[in-house]
């Protein structure tokens, strides 16, 4: 009876996180419309690796997207487009390498510009030593 109820529960606990899953597919499905989901790729360009390693691939998709990459296993190279549901168009290029995943778009947010003051303290940290005192100039 024990193992009987465990499993109950156990099934109970399955049953939960797959009727979760379907409602998140069900929402993205709302989501993107059906122009979205009958999609089809339209291009479809691959070079398979060379002797060093590098390959290179292209697609397009039949509702706009735009996807180019070329690299190595050590560093790749690529830029995405697509148009919005607003209808506006994003472009966004990456480079992924030993030092992360380095992404630029004109849609990305951009930092706020750093404050005089802030730029005034790099500048006494650079040109004073740890007591305060002016440090020397280096000449070359």
């Amino acid at each position: 009876m024990r193992n009987f109820l465990i499993g109950l529960v156990f099934l109970a606990l399955i049953w939960v996180e797959v009727d979760a899953r379907l409602v998140r597919v069900r929402r993205i499905r709302r989501l993107v419309g059906a122009t979205e989901r009958d999609a089809q790729i339209t291009d479809f360009r691959v070079s398979p690796q060379d002797d060093e390693g590098v390959f290179k691939f292209a697609f397009k998709t039949s509702n706009g997207i735009d996807v180019q990459a070329a690299g190595s296993p050590l560093e790749t190279i690529g830029i995405y487009s697509y148009t919005s549901p607003e209808g506006v168009p994003i472009e966004t290029r990456y480079i992924a390498d030993e030092l992360g995943f380095h992404v630029v778009g004109r849609h990305l947010p951009q930092p706020p510009p750093t404050p005089d003051y802030i730029l005034r303290s790099l500048d006494y940290i650079r040109t004073h030593s740890e007591d305060g005192k002016l440090k020397k100039p280096h000449v070359l």
